[in-house]
């Protein structure tokens, strides 16, 4: 991989009260790719997280807010390098393909590769995570017309340009969908390579709450979706009160149309009216949001350019 070789590649692993693991995570970066460096962005984690991570050779930064998505944002704003890898610290990401999932984006190729986790231990994932996982991808991939696999992995591969243009609102552990979807929306190009995952070692515990969590991403991506594609978003909304409309008027209509009267239905054409009148407005609003997010786009991709610190 000569392209690399000039290129500064960073390790980043956000941590929290992984004591257990973060040691070995750090070496079997270090045994994969002795050239780069390697930085534990601790998450004020209360055991000996920090301590072992520097004992076992990388350094330490923390984000005192607490929130994946928090250490997250703290590490693409704070880390300067050519190329970053994105790691969780619980020792659940088998690295040793690591430079598989490096070559495309050092060779310009795709401005972010995701590991995704398509060899799994069967007690890698609960029924509910794998369940949950399954549904945060078919709907992701529905809303915005891609065919992703993982859209929740924690290991990933970006450039720098990727890093330093993506905006990242998301605290907690919708973080990884919130990126992806941020990238798909401003053009970069992104590959999946599968990767093996496997289970938590004895002692290590998931942060992950599966109905809480669960919810949080599904209202990321909502939230985007409505963002990042009004038009759609609004339309789908103006059609379902359409609909309703037309349901209710129709009984109506029939009706007028054999005895020339609407009867006692004046409350059902007043709602009939009021659905339609409702559908179009939510529809002109989707059309006016949707050119202020063009504008809002081209004023961001100018931006993008710009940035001296883009390559």
């Amino acid at each position: 991989m000569q392209e690399s070789e000039s290129m500064k590649i960073t390790v980043v692993i956000p941590a929290l009260n992984e004591e257990k693991t973060i040691a070995k995570v750090v070496r079997d970066f270090k045994q994969q790719l002795p050239e780069a460096e390697i930085i534990v962005y601790d998450n004020n984690s209360t055991d000996r997280t920090v301590e072992e991570a520097k004992k076992a050779g990388a350094k330490v930064l923390v984000q005192h807010r607490r929130g994946k998505g928090n250490v997250i944002r703290a590490m693409f704003e704070n880390v300067e390098s050519d190329i970053y890898i994105m790691v969780d610290g619980d020792d659940t990401y088998v690295v040793d393909n690591v430079r598989e999932l490096i070559a495309p984006v050092a060779n310009g190729e795709a401005d972010m590769v995701v590991g995704a986790r398509l060899n799994y231990e069967e007690t890698s994932f609960s029924w509910s995570h794998k369940l949950g996982n399954k549904l945060i991808t078919t709907v992701l991939n529905r809303l915005f017309g891609t065919k992703l696999k993982d859209v929740e992995s924690g290991y990933r591969v970006m450039n720098r340009e990727l890093v330093k243009s993506v905006i990242l609102l998301e605290g907690g552990f919708g973080i990884e969908p919130e990126l992806t979807i941020r990238c798909l929306q401003q053009g970069f190009r992104i590959q999946e390579l599968p990767v093996h995952y496997r289970s938590r070692p004895e002692g290590s515990h998931s942060k992950l709450n599966t109905i809480n969590d669960g919810y949080v991403v599904l209202y990321t991506m909502i939230t985007l979706f409505r963002d990042y594609n009004p038009i759609k978003f609004f339309s789908l909304i103006s059609l379902f009160f359409l609909i309703i409309g037309l349901i209710t008027g129709s009984k109506i209509t029939i009706e007028y149309l054999m005895t020339g009267s609407i009867g006692g239905h004046t409350g059902t054409a007043a709602f009939t009216i009021m659905m339609i009148i409702l559908s179009t407005l939510v529809f002109l609003m989707g059309v006016l949001l949707d050119s202020v997010n063009n504008k809002w786009r081209v004023t961001q991709e100018m931006i993008r350019k710009a940035m001296p610190n883009s390559k």
